[in-house]
C-alpha cells in the first residue's frame, strides 16, 4: 500500500519561493514532474524542533550537521542526496518559508500525520517550493485492514513519507516491520518484486504517477481515486483494476484466493 492519497485523505500547502506566494490543494509529483532534475527532499525534522526555530534564520540551520537525516523521497531525474544538501545548504530560503506550510497545514489537519519538506532544482541549484502535507484515514481504512487480516493478507507499506510520520501508522493497526518509509517510484516497484520472492500473490494499491512502477510490477495493480488527483492516462493504463473507495480493496483480494 501507498500512504497519502491511498489510505489518508491528503491536504497539501506549497510556497512558490521565487513568487512568494502559496498554494493550496496541491499534487506533490506534479511539481516535481513540471521540470527534470527536480526532487522532493525529505528531513527528518520534529515538528516541534521546526516551531522553536527563530522564522528569519536560513534554511540550512536545518542542514548543518544533520546531513544524515537528508533523503530524496523522488525525483523527476535522479538527483544525488549530496547535490541535494549542497543546494539547502546554499539556499536564500528562510526557515518562515518552511513554517509557513506547516502552520498553514496543521491549523487544517490536526493530526498526527504532518510532514515538511522543500523541492529542490538542480539545475537553478535552488530551493524552489517548501511544502507540507496533513492526513486523516479515510472512512472505513480500519474495518479493511480488519477484513484483509481476516482473509489472512500481510500488508506492506511503501511511503515516500518520513520515518518520524509513518510511525504514527501504528495507531492505525499497521505493524512497523513492514512499513517502508522514503521510498522512491523505482523503490517501490523493487520491494513488490522482493515480497513476490515470498508471496504467490502480490496486490500493489495507489494513487499516483510515483505508484505507476509498482502497480506495474505487482501481480495485480489497484489505483484508488478516492483522493481524486486527476490520473493520467499512463497512470490509468498501469493499473489492472481501478476503485473510488478504499472499501472496495478486500473484495478484489477475497477474489483472487
Amino acid at each position: 500500500m501507498d500512504v497519502a492519497g491511498t489510505i489518508l485523505r491528503m491536504y497539501r500547502v506549497a510556497k512558490d519561493i521565487r513568487r512568494g506566494i502559496m498554494i493550496e490543494k496541491i499534487v506533490t509529483w506534479e511539481l516535481i514532474m513540471e521540470k527534470k532534475g527536480r526532487a522532493l527532499v525529505v528531513p527528518q525534522i520534529n515538528p516541534e524542533r521546526l516551531a522553536s526555530c527563530c522564522p528569519d534564520d536560513p534554511l540550512n540551520d536545518l542542514v548543518l550537521g544533520r546531513e544524515d537525516s537528508i533523503e530524496i523521497s523522488c525525483s523527476s531525474t535522479p538527483v544525488s542526496v549530496d547535490t541535494a544538501i549542497d543546494i539547502l545548504r546554499r539556499s536564500t530560503a528562510t526557515i518562515r518559508d518552511l513554517q509557513e506550510v506547516y502552520q498553514v497545514v496543521s491549523a487544517r489537519c490536526p493530526s498526527n500525520y504532518l510532514t515538511a519538506g522543500m523541492i529542490v532544482d538542480e539545475g537553478l541549484h535552488s530551493v524552489i517550493y517548501t511544502l507540507s502535507t496533513g492526513g486523516a484515514p479515510f472512512p472505513g481504512l480500519k474495518e479493511v485492514l480488519d477484513c484483509l487480516k481476516d482473509l489472512g493478507t500481510d500488508v506492506y507499506v511503501a511511503s515516500g513519507d518520513s520515518r518520524r510520520s509513518l510511525a504514527h501508522l501504528q495507531d492505525l493497526g499497521f505493524d512497523l516491520e513492514r512499513v517502508y518509509s522514503v521510498t522512491s517510484p523505482k523503490r517501490k516497484a523493487e520491494i513488490v518484486m522482493e515480497l513476490k520472492k515470498n508471496y504467490s500473490r502480490v496486490v500493489m494499491i495507489g494513487d499516483g504517477l510515483n505508484d505507476i512502477y509498482a502497480l506495474r510490477a505487482a501481480d495485480v495493480g489497484v489505483l484508488t481515486l478516492q483522493q481524486d488527483t486527476r490520473p493520467p492516462p499512463q497512470l490509468l493504463s498501469a493499473a489492472d483494476k481501478v476503485i473510488r473507495n478504499i472499501n472496495e480493496l478486500p473484495e478484489i483480494v477475497r477474489r483472487l484466493l
